[in-house]
């Protein structure tokens, strides 16, 4: 044998320990690993999420005959002209004729014109009543409203950033108004993850991560104590972000192949310190997530029995998502029971009458239901602890080539099990239509 060879064998012998470790680490592990994506590349028909749409979806524009809206630019101008010539070219009263003229310059079509006298508005508002004016707002909504529509999404952005300082940058005092702006910023931020506008991931995933953090420290740091209904949205909101690390982060080999064996890298280039930072959350996800649940479950009074409920859902859907079946089978029941016995049959029903994709929560939802192939409807057979089959014979014609995608996408799905009688139980044959996106 030759001395390379040896040498090969030599080094190899070295790390097989090493290589077994890994190996029994994969298969112990992989369990508990996460589920299919759901939302990603298939979802059931006409299935909505608002607290993923909400307030950030665009307000339609008012429908008007488009000789109509030409005079009605016509008209505004003109007296836009007459103010400017009477108060001066910084009165605050031209910011309201230049929002008028702005909603009848989209009815017309123009919508690159309408944002420059939106925009002209703003500066005007800044001008005379400084920075963080609150009449900058609706003129704002209306142009986070156009970009949207316009779908210029880089655009819309930048103007989500200026949206988050004019409502305080996330610092308290938080009244709704303050509140539902913080939610809503938070939204578009994961939105934009899964629009990849920064073509990577981990930047803006990080500072969501921190945002998240840095807002729940607050709350928990108030006097007196924050409202927990408050408390609740900020955790879900950043159990989203959880769920995003999960998916979007691509762990890195631990070991490379080289010609005398596997190694690790040296090269100081190969070290990126927000990859590490992403994986090292990663790793201790599901801890980290059913923490954060079960800490907002010690604050949520007894007797407010529906937010404790859906705090609950969300921690055993999280569990059931990463594996964690038997321990979620356990939570369902009681839940079950709890609902029941609160007298909150209604939920019961609606959340374990039939089997339910997971996450249940629009959080990888990339497109709208209806853009993909389909209707595709297959019989969905739903084992206990929430693996499903998806017989693709109901498939209509025209999708056949596609339905095996469907039908390997469902394997590798979660679901939320049925409970009858405080019983999870298996279903067989429910019929069920699905969208199916292209990767």
């Amino acid at each position: 044998m030759s001395y390379v060879k040896l040498r090969h064998y030599i080094d190899s012998m070295r790390l097989l320990p090493l290589l077994i470790f890994v190996k029994l680490l994969f298969f112990a592990t992989y369990s508990m690993a996460a589920a299919e994506s759901y939302g990603k590349f298939f979802v059931e028909l006409d299935a909505t999420w608002l607290e993923e749409g909400g307030p950030s979806m665009p307000s339609p524009v008012t429908a008007i005959a488009e000789s109509d809206a030409l005079q009605l630019v016509r008209a505004i101008s003109e007296r836009l002209i007459e103010q400017e010539y009477r108060d001066g070219p910084y009165a605050m009263a031209l910011a309201e004729t230049l929002d008028e003229l702005a909603r009848a310059q989209e009815a017309a079509g123009a919508t690159e014109l309408a944002r420059r006298s939106r925009e002209r508005a703003l500066h005007l508002i800044r001008v005379n009543e400084g920075l963080y004016s609150t009449a900058q707002r609706p003129i704002l909504r209306s142009i986070l409203d156009s970009l949207r529509r316009e779908e210029d999404f880089g655009a819309l952005d930048e103007r989500y950033d200026y949206f988050f300082r004019l409502y305080g940058s996330g610092q308290p005092p938080w009244n709704g108004l303050r509140w539902s702006a913080v939610m809503e910023y938070l939204r578009w931020q994961r939105e934009a993850l899964r629009r990849d506008l920064d073509r990577g991931p981990m930047n803006r995933l990080l500072r969501l991560h921190g945002l998240h953090d840095d807002l729940l420290s607050r709350l928990a740091s108030q006097e007196p104590a924050a409202d927990y209904r408050q408390l609740a949205d900020a955790a879900v909101s950043q159990l989203k972000t959880l769920y995003l690390i999960e998916d979007l982060i691509r762990p890195r080999p631990i070991l490379r192949e080289r010609r005398s064996g596997f190694a690790g890298s040296e090269d100081p280039r190969d070290f990126n310190l927000q990859q590490e930072r992403l994986e090292s959350l990663q790793r201790t996800l599901q801890g980290a997530g059913r923490s954060l649940i079960e800490e907002l479950l010690l604050v949520i009074p007894p007797e407010d029995h529906r937010v404790r409920a859906e705090a609950l859902l969300v921690l055993a859907d999280w569990l059931q998502w990463h594996g964690a079946t038997r321990e979620a089978r356990s939570m369902y029941e009681d839940l079950w029971l709890e609902l029941e016995s609160n007298g909150l049959g209604e939920l019961a029903l609606r959340w374990f009458s039939r089997p339910v994709p997971l996450p249940d929560n629009g959080v990888f939802l990339q497109r709208e239901p209806g853009e993909g192939e389909g209707p595709m409807t297959v019989r969905l057979s739903v084992r206990e602890n929430g693996r499903a089959f998806a017989d693709v014979a109901p498939v209509a014609e025209r999708w056949r080539r596609s339905a095996g995608r469907l039908q390997r996408y469902i394997a590798g799905m979660r679901f939320r099990p049925v409970v009858e009688n405080g019983q999870v139980v298996a279903v067989e044959n429910v019929l069920v239509s699905y969208q199916l996106f292209r990767p």
